[in-house]
């Protein structure tokens, strides 16, 4: 398979064997008794040295053991190194996600706590204008009856001062009654 075959297709593939054909030797090798009996190889190897076929045999199958082992334990530590990346990518994925996360609740909290101020600005505004406005009411009805009772207090001053003229005015004619001679008819 060179480098014309689709990216998709090579997925699939090393999904199947990886599924369905991969873990029987990878069960085969790493079975105890096959560990055992690859080791029971080398006494009839030493044993059976002058029989060429069989050292041939026993030696190509301990050359493919040795190779399917090797290629077994690169190809599972490659998916493990694979694996290990894609996780730590995740994971920084997740990181990622979680911070901005936490900035964007951040920016949210702040906007929100700036809309609270400026709702409480323009209520504590409200309420300063209508207590403003209540006082400014109030002076108004003070002075309004201030005044009223500085005129009344005018008029009262008024309407006794002219008593007064009136009763000044009646007893300097007393007065000059007094000083005129009477007549005598």
């Amino acid at each position: 398979m060179g480098d014309s075959t689709p990216p998709g297709l090579m997925i699939q593939l090393n999904t199947f064997l990886d599924r369905y054909i991969l873990p029987y030797p990878v069960k085969y090798l790493t079975n105890r008794l096959t560990i055992l009996a690859t080791l029971g190889l080398l006494l009839p190897l030493i044993i059976f040295a002058n029989v060429q076929v069989f050292v041939l045999a026993t030696n190509s199958y301990l050359n493919v053991m040795s190779v399917v082992v090797s290629s077994t334990v690169l190809l599972y530590s490659t998916i493990s190194e694979q694996r290990d990346r894609k996780a730590a990518a995740r994971r920084e994925e997740i990181a990622n996600a979680h911070e901005a996360m936490v900035e964007a609740r951040a920016k949210a909290d702040h906007e929100l706590i700036l809309s609270i101020q400026e709702e409480l600005r323009q209520h504590i505004n409200e309420r300063l204008e209508n207590i403003q406005k209540i006082l400014i009411e109030h002076l108004e009805i003070n002075q309004a009856e201030d005044h009223a009772h500085d005129e009344a207090l005018h008029q009262a001053t008024m309407d006794n001062d002219r008593r007064h003229q009136q009763q000044l005015a009646e007893l300097n004619k007393m007065v000059e009654a007094m000083q005129k001679p009477p007549r005598l008819n």
